[in-house]
Parts: C-alpha cells; sequence; structure tokens
C-alpha cells in the first residue's frame, strides 16, 4: 500500500514505532486510518507527459525538527519529481540521532536524499540514459543550504557526523545542486509531520494524487 498510496505513508511511519505499544489509543489512530482509505480507495497516483522539462530529476527535502515528543529525534521526509510531474519514490523516515538545531536535521535529511538520488542517477544510466545537468534539490532552510554549500562553515558543522558531508561532496562534484524553496510551496512537508486537512489535501494533490472517477462509475 506504502507503494502507491505516499499519503498515508507519514501516519503508517509513526503508528509503526509503536507496534510493540499497542493500546486504545493507538489502535482508534490505526482505524482512522482505514476510514480514510476506505473513503479514497479510488485515488491513485497519475503519471502525465511532459516534454517540457529543465530537470529530469527534482527532489524535495524536509524534516520535523525534534517532532518525537518522547526522544526529541527528527523525522526525514523527502520525494523525487521525474520530469518535473510526476513523483517516482519518497520516504519518511525517524532520524537515527537527535539534532542540535533546524539546520542540522535538514542537513541530515538532505544525505538521505542525496543518497536517493545517486541511485536514480545510477539507474538512468543502466538504461543509457545521461544526466546532462546536476540533481536538483529544493530545501526550505537556508541554514540547511549555507552548511551545505560553504565548507567555510567549520563552526557550525565540526560536531555533525561525519557521513553527513558526503552531501557537500556531492554538491561540490557539480553532482547534485541544492536551491532553496518557500516552505508553503515544499511538498517533501507531507512525509515529516501530520497536517491540517487543508494543507494536506493541497499537497496530496501537488504530489499527482487525484482519484479515478472510472472507477467510481464501475462500482
Amino acid at each position: 500500500m506504502l507503494c502507491t498510496r505516499p499519503d498515508i505513508a507519514t501516519a503508517i511511519n509513526i503508528l509503526s514505532r509503536y507496534t510493540n505499544k499497542n493500546n486504545i489509543e493507538l489502535w482508534e489512530c490505526l482505524k482512522r486510518v482505514l476510514r480514510y482509505l476506505k473513503g479514497n480507495i479510488n485515488m491513485k497516483l497519475i503519471f502525465k507527459k511532459n516534454l517540457n522539462y529543465e530537470h529530469i530529476f527534482v527532489g524535495y527535502i524536509d524534516s520535523d525538527w525534534g517532532g518525537n515528543e518522547n526522544d526529541r529525534k527528527s523525522t526525514t521526509g523527502y520525494l523525487f519529481k521525474m520530469f518535473n510531474s510526476n513523483v517516482i519514490c519518497w520516504n519518511t523516515k525517524r532520524q537515527n540521532s537527535v539534532a542540535a538545531s533546524s539546520p542540522e536535521a535538514e542537513y541530515m535529511a538532505l544525505f538521505e536524499a542525496v543518497r536517493e538520488a545517486l541511485w536514480l542517477k545510477s539507474l538512468l544510466e543502466s538504461i543509457n540514459m545521461k544526466l546532462d545537468k546536476p540533481i536538483k534539490i529544493l530545501e526550505d532552510n537556508q541554514g540547511c543550504i549555507s552548511i551545505a554549500s560553504n565548507p567555510s562553515c567549520h563552526k557550525r558543522s565540526q560536531h555533525i557526523d561525519i557521513k553527513y558531508h558526503f552531501s557537500r561532496e556531492q554538491i561540490e562534484n557539480n553532482i547534485i545542486s541544492i536551491k532553496y524553496i518557500p516552505s508553503e510551496k515544499q511538498l517533501a512537508d507531507l512525509f515529516t509531520k501530520l497536517l491540517p486537512s487543508g494543507r494536506f489535501m493541497d499537497l496530496r494533490a501537488k504530489i499527482g494524487l487525484q482519484e479515478d472517477k472510472t472507477l467510481r462509475q464501475q462500482q
């Protein structure tokens, strides 16, 4: 289900953290997800032909800094679009360690997105397609962009685990480019936390989830 319904990825990710601590409250939350799926059973990802694209792949990354009230760990969320319109992969994941700041949480999320971007690049090359431009990743945190793009930000990043600086190396090698996007346009917000219904439905539509009216007519 998570492979075709990105709209429930965050809810399932949060619920899965408590599989060994189930109680009535969690059971009610799970039933709410099932009711949502039943009420939106005809939703599906729509893929559209688009020849007017600038980048083959475009990524969106975000994090919810300290969003977990139990251990104060942040949540990473990202998605990638192909040909500017078709969502082909996404992920939501609790980070392994506590981030000291919002830029640090975003920087840790960037590492996960860059790894996914490189895998997409290798997949494309395996079918003899070449990327003529760096893979663009959109980030809404200026502090994270500064750390990733400026090696001189030593004091702000010296305590961060070495592996996360892998992202900086890919940017320096012109494989990845990181650009700013306003928070209200950040699609990856859907994968970092539970959202108000209006914001949730807006992002759901923007990532290409639509109701298949032909299935409704058949029912």
